[in-house]
């Protein structure tokens, strides 16, 4: 095989490249090497490129180059892998742990087009991840089933990062046959959101609705019990990321009722956080909302919209009410094979990850974050 092959060295990695003589296509070659946890990735450093790739393999905005800029402030190392075929790609968050070495993260990732290849891909993101240092990897990829993940060294976990579980629709050319597309319960509460006199602000731009909108997520989060991150991070997503802010006020009076935050990135469109006033006093203003970031999304180019979670919960569970409203708009359910993980230095790796647990049990005791959700 070596007189098949010749080695070109690129930044950090050594890739493997067939010649004309190996007469196997370059995908084909790459999966039967028997050099198989061979890095086969280079390193990008292409802003254009890289979200091209991303979106050619059906990434979402988690794989996008400002996503991890944006990751970037708040102490993750963005590190993006991409096949010098392009056919499979993979953007790694490194985080330093304390005389450890990194934790990596590869948020709805690693990207394959077929895939079938995914269990090597991502041993090859293993290998590359590694040599930066790593002990832990942890990957979320963005479907259902991930092959034989667990033969390759990897550990399904029964908490996950990401929501394993969300409502897609599509999103119409037409306005009109978008809100009629809607089931009945959400189609009444658009247009008594609209009698009620509810106005609608959209913005994409860090505002002074901003600090209002952030106000009424503290009010949210205290009567749904959930954790929030500090103002900081929400007015840093506004300025890096491809965000919307869409809010819905009481008419003359401008009382602000509902909001959300919303990302675009290539044909999707995600909804990430959301507040409402009290449900007596929102006057429906929650369904505008949605209906409205169906406009937003219809306007960047979006043919989806991902509602972002959460898997059905148990009635009683503070997301109850969260999942039975975002069904009421009918998208398609979609399930996700969740949070694998892999110990890259064995006795660090169980180190680590029992300092990143016992790190999220005193956040839970101080009503911050509890780390990742089970779902």
């Amino acid at each position: 095989m070596r007189g098949m092959v010749k080695r070109v060295r690129l930044p950090r990695f050594a890739v493997d490249f067939p010649t004309k003589s190996a007469g196997l296509p370059w995908r084909m070659s790459r999966i039967q090497s028997s050099k198989e946890k061979q890095s086969f990735f280079r390193e990008s450093s292409d802003r254009e490129s890289w979200n091209a790739a991303v979106e050619r393999l059906g990434g979402s905005v988690l794989q996008s180059w400002e996503w991890g800029e944006f990751r970037r402030r708040h102490k993750w190392e963005p590190l993006r892998l991409l096949a010098p075929d392009g056919q499979s790609a993979a953007q790694v968050l490194l985080r330093k742990l304390p005389a450890l070495g990194y934790l990596a993260y590869a948020p709805h990732g690693p990207l394959a087009e077929d895939p079938a290849d995914l269990a090597v891909v991502t041993e090859a993101v293993g290998n590359c991840a590694a040599r930066r240092g790593a002990c832990l990897l942890d990957v979320e990829p963005r479907i259902e089933k991930t092959g034989n993940l667990e033969e390759r060294g990897f550990v399904k976990m029964k908490n996950s990062v990401q929501p394993r579980c969300t409502f897609v629709l599509d999103v119409l050319d037409d306005p009109e046959q978008q809100l009629a597309a809607m089931p009945k319960d959400a189609r009444y509460g658009v247009r008594r959101a609209r009698r009620e006199g509810v106005e609608i602000e959209i913005s994409n731009v860090p505002s002074s609705g901003l600090e209002e909108f952030l106000e009424l997520l503290g009010e949210t989060a205290k009567r749904q019990h959930f954790a929030l991150r500090p103002g900081r991070y929400y007015r840093e997503f506004m300025q890096d990321l491809p965000a919307h802010l869409i809010l819905a006020r009481r008419g003359e009076r401008g009382e602000l009722l509902a909001g959300a935050l919303i990302l675009t990135f290539g044909e999707e469109a995600y909804y990430l956080y959301g507040a409402s006033a009290a449900e007596s006093e929102n006057l429906y203003a929650s369904y505008l909302i949605q209906y409205e970031a169906l406009t937003v999304a219809r306007r960047e180019g979006a043919s989806r919209y991902d509602m972002w979670g959460p898997c059905e919960p148990r009635e009683g569970d503070p997301m109850w009410g969260v999942y039975k409203f975002k069904k009421k708009f009918g998208g398609e359910e979609k399930r996700y094979a969740g949070l694998h993980e892999k110990n890259l230095r064995p006795t660090w790796g169980r180190v680590a990850r029992t300092s990143i647990q016992g790190y999220y049990a005193i956040q839970k005791l101080r009503g911050k974050s509890s780390g990742p959700q089970i779902g």
